[in-house]
């Protein structure tokens, strides 16, 4: 379901009328995983709020400079991906905040879902914290390979993705999309498919058709605990905001942030060194927000409530 920004407070308030409401602010306390500039011109850490950056796809994927972060692209679909601290959301109101600027090359093209960004569960699996070389031809069981795909069954990794439409015309959608976790039908990919994602009904709106070539835009991605039950995903893109709610949570754990791009989508040539060869990122963060304690003092009938947001 398509859901507005989650309410961050809710009360059940008994019988009887309230003589007034006087609510403390929600502070929020946040922490900061890492905030990579890539100032240091290495696909390594080498400061405390840098991060490793691998392919998972191709190892001729990444492409590094001072200030820049290069996705090399062009004529091939190809993925990069870091792991991180895994992020528990274990109270109501945690969430975790992905934050990204890059800039577009002088090809843009025009490509369904030929933009993705995800976050999952890297299940603690030792090998994911590298390079990973993975397509159609050669799957991977590090993201999981399922047995009806002709792997050994390991499980694919949960967690979600948002895919927006390329200057697809005026239909270009936003879509969100959930990992399915088994051992069955998982392809050894990570987001080079949609193939083993489910999609969060409904689909976003249909304003993908924005990209423009030599362009910097800055996005995020959010995953917030609404529920015992719910996570509500939320992604910003050009001025766009697209929300959704997924009530099955595979996970509460998340330490692994992943971008693909489709071929023909940036750049006109999959050639490291090149100028016109993917998207260039100058900046990405995770942010973890832990909400401070939030009171309201409910006054009514001589009866006084108080009522906190977490535990």
């Amino acid at each position: 379901m398509q859901c507005e920004s989650p309410r961050l407070f809710s009360a059940a308030v008994g019988a009887g009328l309230l003589a007034g409401i006087v609510a403390a602010p929600a502070l929020a306390v946040p922490v900061t995983v890492f905030d990579d500039s890539f100032a240091d011109g290495d696909l390594a850490q080498t400061g405390a709020l840098d991060t490793d950056w691998w392919t998972s796809s191709s190892s001729s994927a990444l492409e590094i400079a001072p200030g820049e972060l290069g996705l090399v692209t062009g004529t091939s679909g190809r993925g990069i991906h870091t792991i991180f601290a895994p992020q528990v959301l274990d109270d109501v109101g945690d969430q975790l905040i992905v934050s990204y600027t890059f800039t577009t090359p002088d090809t843009v093209g025009n490509r369904s879902t030929g933009f993705r960004v995800g976050l999952f569960d890297s299940l603690g699996r030792a090998g994911l914290d590298d390079n990973v070389s993975s397509s159609s031809g050669s799957p991977s069981d590090l993201f999981g390979w399922g047995v009806a795909s002709g792997g050994p069954g390991t499980q694919t990794l949960p967690g979600f993705m948002h895919d927006i439409d390329v200057n697809n015309g005026p239909d270009s959608d936003l879509n969100f999309r959930e990992h399915t976790v088994n051992t069955v039908t998982g392809t050894g990919r990570l987001m080079s498919t949609t193939t083993g994602f489910s999609n969060i009904s409904p689909s976003g709106p249909d304003e993908g058709d924005f990209w423009a070539p030599n362009t910097t835009y800055n996005g995020t991605l959010t995953v917030q605990l609404i529920s015992a039950t719910e996570l509500a995903y939320t992604a910003t893109i050009n001025g766009i905001t697209h929300s959704v709610v997924d009530d099955t949570i595979d996970s509460n754990t998340f330490d692994m942030l992943a971008f693909h791009m489709n071929s023909r989508t940036f750049g006109s040539t999959n050639a490291q060194g090149e100028p016109d060869n993917g998207l260039d990122f100058s900046n990405i963060s995770v942010t973890f927000d832990v909400p401070e304690p939030a009171s309201a003092v409910l006054l009514g009938l001589g009866g006084l409530a108080l009522l906190r947001r977490r535990a």
